[in-house]
């Protein structure tokens, strides 16, 4: 037997589960920005270096290798690696998250991502976006389906 339900009692069920989404998938965006942050700092630190050059930073006594053209730049200071990061953004309407560098020249993460007219890209950012794309599908919808189902996050 059917049963009737109010307009307001509609609308709370609703807002209850808009909330529940809105949360579950807060929580699966935060694993991803972790995931994908974790997996560009060890790309970084596993990267292959070229040996045939090395230089010398202000201040070292031991020369770095860069890494090869087409890898991941390999740490010479380790402040680019150390200054990935993500955020997680909510609003009334939409709920995203921003993975990059909080260093203090960003135009540094861009030059080693794309590369410049006297530097080869050294990409960092879209391999570990690409590697973990389905990742990331996978956690909003399985997210999206435990608030719907009432399930745990």
């Amino acid at each position: 037997m059917a049963k009737s339900i109010s307009f307001d009692d509609f609308s709370n069920v609703l807002d209850r589960a808009a909330s529940a989404i809105t949360g579950n998938i807060e929580t699966a965006i935060k694993l991803c920005g972790e995931k994908i942050k974790s997996d560009i700092q060890y790309s970084m630190t596993h990267t292959e270096r070229d040996m045939n050059k090395s230089y010398y930073s202000s201040n070292k006594k031991v020369a770095h290798h860069p890494s090869l053209p087409g890898n991941p730049p390999a740490p010479d200071t380790g402040n680019l690696r150390a200054s990935i990061n993500y955020e997680i953004h909510a609003t009334s309407n939409e709920v995203y998250g921003v993975v990059g560098s909080t260093q203090q020249d960003p135009d540094y993460a861009v030059y080693t991502e794309y590369g410049t007219s006297k530097m080869a890209p050294r990409p960092w950012l879209r391999p570990a976006m690409n590697k973990n794309n389905a990742f990331v599908k996978k956690s909003i919808a399985k997210a999206v389906a435990s608030a719907l189902i009432g399930g745990k996050k």
